[in-house]
């Protein structure tokens, strides 16, 4: 139901089933139903970056999903280097916010771990040696910078205000701790811990498991309900003039993330659901699994809400913020050694690294972080750090999470999104290092491994396509080829 301004009212009734009768002040509009419930634009089925948010455009265009579909084949054979497959977590921290009995009815619900198969160099955590070592070569020039610049001052001052290495090594692990708290966007597991155990990801894949009920309900209810941004005037000055887009830039930025994530959840139960054994007196069939077009259909239509093809775009634009950490992290990345105690299969991933960097490299504009937390320094702060404190609350709840599986991809994904937060805001706190972010292996395997859950979500809406009766971009590009599109593109502008 809408409200309208001034004295101009909508009144609707129905007619029948197939259309809708609405009265505004004595005209009469007749709305289709079948004409709006669709999850694509009736002739622009891809989707591209359009200013700050996502919108459909021509497959013929220079579109995400014809770039994804150059991305995805590279970021897959990189996912499955030993590097990224194993992933090391604590599936045993409980819920800080209720009791969860954790009990799932399925058995799809399951995940094995296999500390006895990981490779010494990521058991026995010599990776860290070499990660230290990157480290130290990154942050000596900094520093050596630092203390020419307080030679300097101590030729201009009189007062002794030396400091012994210790001393110095003290402050440094103080302002340390500090920054890193500053960029903690989401809880990571400690790699310590003795509750903490590898999970291959590669052999627990992201699908249906029949997780449902109050348990899930509240997960998400907590999620959206306590945890999404409330309007404040002083931030969000045009909400009462257009409550539906008038949250400010930042909240706006927060919502589609956790939209995004949400959505590329269902996009993955979808692609891979269940269809349980049937029972009846002539005996039962067997389960099977299948692509469920139908309910993919409903979840980004607007058959069961008018949000559907919103949270659709919201995928899209999580990959986009993602891939815009992994550019701005190239630095970093370029000087990781990847180790894992097996040279030849190293040398393989830094390698793979580069070709991705470079590919990625290619999507112009993905996102534009220096948009967010501008203004007025106190507001912009204080919205920061709400938006820090949101989103670290919201990788908490995944400890909430009652099925193993679920809670293992919700839990990477989120540190994944949190570790991109982290990289694209570092700058914001810190300027005079060239690079202003400390990464564990923990969270360059979840970003990665979360991007690659958005790539399958945007490679999956691409076989749905198919599906629905509308040329995918693979076709396409088959048909016709990546340079092509790019010219006929060109030539119909």
């Amino acid at each position: 139901k809408r409200q309208s301004e001034g004295r101009n009212k909508w009144v609707a009734h129905t007619n029948s089933t197939h259309s809708t009768t609405m009265i505004l002040s004595g005209w009469v509009v007749f709305l289709l139903i079948p004409l709006i419930q669709s999850q694509f634009h009736p002739t622009n089925h891809c989707f591209c970056k359009t200013g700050e948010s996502v919108e459909s455009c021509s497959c013929l265009a220079p579109s995400i999903d014809l770039f994804n579909a150059k991305f995805h084949p590279v970021l897959q054979k990189l996912l499955n280097r030993d590097f990224f497959r194993y992933f090391k977590v604590n599936m045993d921290k409980t819920c800080p916010f209720w009791a969860d009995d954790r009990e799932c009815a399925s058995r799809e619900c399951g995940i094995e771990s296999c500390d006895d198969k990981v490779p010494s160099g990521l058991r026995q955590h010599l990776y860290r040696v070499r990660q230290n070592e990157t480290r130290t070569r990154q942050l000596s020039s900094s520093h050596n910078q630092e203390e020419e610049k307080c030679e300097e001052k101590k030729t201009l001052s009189t007062a002794d205000r030396s400091l012994t290495g210790e001393e110095k090594e003290q402050l440094r692990r103080i302002d340390d701790y500090d920054l890193q708290e500053e960029l903690k966007f989401c809880e990571v597991d400690d790699e310590d811990s003795s509750d903490a155990h590898y999970v291959d990801l590669s052999k627990n894949p992201e699908k249906y498991t029949g997780y449902s009920g109050d348990s899930a309900v509240r997960v998400w209810k907590s999620i959206y309900q306590e945890n999404c941004f409330k309007p404040d005037m002083r931030f969000d000055k045009d909400f009462l003039m257009n409550p539906n887009d008038g949250l400010c830039y930042e909240k706006r930025v927060f919502y589609r993330l956790i939209s995004g994530f949400h959505s590329a959840i269902t996009i993955s139960i979808a692609s891979y659901n269940y269809k349980p054994p049937v029972v009846s007196a002539f005996g039962s069939s067997e389960g099977s699994w299948f692509r469920n077009v139908e309910m993919f259909k409903g979840r980004f239509g607007t058959k069961w809400s008018w949000e559907g093809p919103q949270r659709l775009k919201n995928v899209y634009f999580v990959f986009l913020l993602e891939l815009r950490a992994l550019v701005k992290a190239a630095p970093y990345l370029k000087e990781e050694m990847f180790f894992t105690g097996n040279d030849e299969e190293d040398e393989k991933t830094r390698k793979m690294m580069k070709e991705l960097i470079e590919l990625a490299s290619t999507m112009p504009n993905a996102f534009n972080e220096s948009e967010m937390f501008t203004g007025v320094e106190a507001n912009a702060r204080e919205l920061r750090e709400q938006f820090r404190g949101k989103f670290l609350n919201t990788s908490r709840i995944m400890d909430c999470v009652g099925c193993d599986k679920c809670r293992l991809w919700g839990k990477v994904q989120v540190q994944g999104m949190g570790t991109a937060l982290k990289i694209l805001f570092a700058d914001g706190i810190v300027n005079e290092q060239e690079i202003p972010f400390q990464l564990s292996r923990t969270e360059v395997v979840a970003l990665f491994q979360s991007i690659g859950r958005y790539s399958s979500s945007i490679k999956e809406v691409d076989l749905f396509r198919s599906e629905m009766g509308i040329e995918p971009v693979s076709s396409l590009i088959d048909r016709i080829g990546v340079d092509q599109i790019s010219k006929i593109k060109q030539e119909k502008d």
